[in-house]
């Protein structure tokens, strides 16, 4: 791909993304405030119910363990049900069960093991939900409105996951232990009938009654064959795992290196959620000013860039500053990713193929976790962050040679427009979409590839 392919600019067009579009975008961003809500609420609840420092640990850990159990099954029950009915039945349990603990909380303190039980079991309902979500954005848009719809789900993660929910928790918390967890059980509710509004899923789905296995390897296994998604696959978990160890270091450079208070960490973190929240909000106008091969170059360069200056401050704002463009970054990575992984999949292998890609994803972040922490010990604080940068430039010249074959999996824009996106075609849907474009692989509610710091 030469310099003026990149700079070459793809038509402009504003489509609207119609009903069902919009009732889903919705049910997401209620739900993901109820999300953040729980998420900070937890953890406040395991430190008073017990003495214990690793009480947080243990919540934190049964959030997580889902992700790893249970994103294969999830991708074999995505593509065998309704995805529509799974995911409103799903929220629909959700709620069931936060109201239940809502209630127990409001009476007594639950013990340790039941807030673990809780998590571990959101976790599973989120796992298996956020892989159905994903699948189902292509039921409703046409192709080329990917890039727009997958960037407002982004968005719906950052604005209510991680900025308005943990806010809105936390003072509820203080109100009484029980109030964010009632909420979150009320945004499971609503969030249910709303995507029960959008009918019946119309993608042919996968046959009952083979061994799940069976299923769990024929994603698998086109993964394997199909090269450029298998590339897209491996580039994701190599980008998570790089970007993780360096911003996992991102605490102890604002207390440790640049001795600032403990509470500036919050404004680094705000900050990031800023420029995820900004990619989301322009991803649609990007799709129509830049081709997608120089959104994915622009992305992994402001991120190795900015990791690499970041290694050199010694200001809090400086690093709060760079941590928005790094998520800048991160959620247009994202978004492109997740666009062209939802075209180039066949509809009825898409949940299986989401849920291997998922778990590389996450492996990828756990094992960036982990170096970030052993480089630092063996070595300093700043090492882990530049050395991070440094391999996302590297990864940058990686993607410059495998552009024109990623790049190829996009479905062509005068491709005739999805039955149920005809409403989005006709200008009659009601969606309020910001921009417009083509391009998407997704992981709606929530995304995995951009963890909600950035998954």
């Amino acid at each position: 791909m030469t310099a003026a392919d990149l700079a070459e600019k793809p038509p402009k067009s504003r489509p609207r993304l119609g009903r069902k579009f919009t009732l889903l975008w919705s049910a997401s961003a209620i739900s993901s405030v109820g999300d953040g809500m729980r998420e900070s609420a937890l953890p406040l609840l395991a430190v008073a119910v017990s003495d214990s420092p690793s009480a947080v640990s243990v919540v934190s850990v049964a959030t997580s363990l889902p992700y790893l159990l249970m994103s294969l099954y999830g991708g074999v029950l995505a593509d065998r049900s309704d995805r529509r009915r799974l995911m409103w039945t799903i929220d629909a349990l959700r709620a069931v069960v936060v109201l239940g603990f809502a209630a127990w909380v409001f009476v007594a303190d639950p013990p340790l093991v039941a807030l673990a039980a809780v998590a571990f079991l959101l976790g599973c309902g989120e796992t298996v939900f956020s892989n159905a979500a994903t699948s189902v954005v292509p039921e409703v848009v046409r192709p080329d409105q990917l890039d727009a719809a997958n960037g407002r789900m982004q968005a719906n993660m950052l604005v209510g996951g991680n900025l308005i929910g943990p806010l809105l928790g936390s003072a509820l918390f203080a109100v009484a232990a029980g109030f964010p967890f009632t909420v979150d059980g009320a945004s499971f509710a609503l969030a249910a009938v709303l995507v029960a509004a959008t009918g019946r899923s119309t993608t042919a789905r996968a046959k009952a009654g083979r061994p799940v296995l069976t299923e769990i390897r024929e994603g698998v296994n086109w993964l394997v064959r199909h090269r450029e998604v298998r590339m897209l696959a491996v580039l994701s978990a190599l980008g998570a795992m790089t970007c993780f160890m360096g911003t996992t270091m991102m605490v102890l450079m604002v207390t440790r290196v640049v001795h600032a208070p403990a509470a500036s960490y919050g404004i680094v973190l705000a900050a990031g959620a800023i420029g995820g929240t900004a990619a989301s909000t322009l991803a649609g106008r990007l799709s129509g000013l830049l081709n997608r091969g120089t959104r994915i170059a622009l992305a992994f360069l402001l991120m190795g860039v900015s990791l690499i200056l970041m290694s050199l401050s010694n200001s809090v704002f400086e690093i709060a500053a760079l941590y928005g463009v790094i998520g800048f970054g991160i959620v247009t990575w994202n978004i492109q990713a997740i666009s062209l992984r939802q075209q180039a999949v066949p509809k009825e292998l898409l949940g299986r193929v989401n849920s291997c890609y998922m778990l590389l994803t996450r492996l990828g972040i756990m094992t960036g976790a982990a170096l970030s922490g052993w480089i630092a010990s063996v070595a300093s604080i700043r090492t882990p962050i530049v050395l991070a940068g440094t391999l996302l430039l590297a990864l940058l010249v990686a993607v410059l040679f495998l552009l024109p074959r990623m790049t190829a999996m996009e479905t062509p824009r005068a491709e005739a427009p999805a039955p149920e996106a005809a409403d989005a075609a006709t200008g009659t849907g009601t969606g309020t979409a910001t921009g417009t474009a083509a391009a998407p692989t997704a992981d709606a509610r929530t995304a995995d590839e951009a963890p909600k710091t950035g998954e």
